[in-house]
């Protein structure tokens, strides 16, 4: 084991003949020391973990250049959020824990501090922590994210000396929490299903969903408790599925005070007849059109069978009543997961969000908004 202060950039080119798999990770990289190493090295076997922090690109402390150059020439890149460790695995033979980022800074200018590793127990574990991040990243960039995120940037002029707000598109580990129970809220109805190609902002325009999911009088959503979970999926036509395009959590129920106001109704007739709420809080929906959603029948029900819901598993396991998910769904204004399918689909909601985006929340701040002040409510 040896300490690597300042300027360590020569042992790590030292290192790279030797090497046949590369794999760093790093918050921010730099395109000119990627270029340097792309030059010496097979970028076919380089995998890297970095942050996709949109900010960090638009105030030029990393490079989206250098990552788009990467992919080009091979490498494989996942974006994590949170992200702060600097590691560079050398093979199973060597690795370096440090302070210094893939940079000129880092590797050849900043006062850093790094080990350099050869215990063989140590560079497992550290192998094993970027498995570890590999996973919760799932997705490796691509081309279209870059194009994407150049297009996002291009607009944007950063006040000198100021923060500025742009959205992360790195993966983060999410807890599924079973204390909670999972439902799926369907938008539309039989003779008024969208194509594919709608676009996801034009159903939160038409429906407003991202203050509260609807219901006709007669079905008053009672049996969601404060806190559990909505996703929220829209009937489509060809295929004749639900696209299941946001998520949000929800508030309970409360007699009186949720329904849709005079002027509420007004705005949108439609919720004459559909004038229950179900209001929710920190909505997420996947910026896209409904062909990038999670499809309930052709993806879950398809998967889980009769465990895609309770009422089925219930109906299951009892030998008793239907057991066939698709039958269950007839004449429902949601339907309630089981936390094994609740589970699965929170994971493939949050990687549509992680490689799309998630709708900006000032789209959502321009929406019309509700006329009153759940906070303060009193019957």
């Amino acid at each position: 084991m040896e300490l690597h202060l300042k300027n360590w950039y020569k042992r790590f080119l030292d290192e790279l003949p030797r090497t046949r798999e590369l794999k760093i990770i790093s918050p921010f990289v730099n395109e000119q020391v990627l270029r340097k190493i792309q030059s010496r090295f097979d970028f076919n076997n380089f995998e890297l973990i970095t942050r996709y922090k949109l900010e960090d690109f638009a105030i030029n402390v990393s490079n989206l250049s250098g990552l788009k150059f990467s992919i080009e020439n091979g490498a494989s890149i996942y974006g994590i959020k949170g992200l702060h460790s600097k590691v560079y695995l050398f093979d199973k033979r060597v690795a370096i824990v440090t302070s210094a980022n893939l940079t000129n800074g880092g590797l050849e200018n900043n006062y850093e501090c790094g080990i350099f590793i050869t215990d063989e127990t140590l560079i497992q574990n550290l192998h094993n922590y970027f498995n570890d991040l590999k996973k919760i990243a799932s997705n490796k960039l691509t081309i279209e994210n870059c194009e994407s995120w150049e297009k996002e940037l291009a607009d944007i002029k950063v006040p000198k000396g100021k923060a500025i707000a742009l959205p992360d598109f790195g993966a983060s580990e999410v807890s599924f929490d079973k204390t909670k129970n999972y439902y799926v809220k369907f938008f539309g109805t039989d003779k008024h299903r969208v194509g594919l190609d709608c676009l996801v902002t034009k159903e939160i325009e038409s429906a407003l969903c991202h203050y509260a999911c609807t219901f006709p009088l007669k079905k008053k959503p009672r049996q969601v408790d404060e806190g559990d979970i909505i996703f929220m999926a829209c009937m489509t036509k060809k295929p004749r599925d639900y696209a299941i395009f946001g998520r949000a959590i929800a508030l309970k129920y409360t007699e009186g005070r949720d329904e849709a106001s005079e002027q509420e109704i007004k705005d949108k007739p439609w919720k004459a007849e559909w004038p229950i709420y179900l209001r929710v809080k920190d909505p997420v929906f996947i910026d896209g059109k409904m062909e990038d959603g999670i499809l309930l029948l052709r993806d879950l029900i398809s998967k889980f069978d009769y465990d895609s819901f309770s009422s089925t598993r219930q109906n299951f396991d009892t030998s008793k009543g239907n057991t066939n998910p698709r039958e269950s769904l007839k004449r429902k204004a949601y339907v309630r997961l089981t936390h094994t399918s609740a589970e699965w689909l929170e994971q493939k909601f949050n990687e549509r969000v992680s490689n799309l985006g998630r709708i900006d929340e000032t789209f959502i701040q321009n929406l019309p908004q509700t006329t009153i002040d759940i906070t303060t409510w009193k019957k």
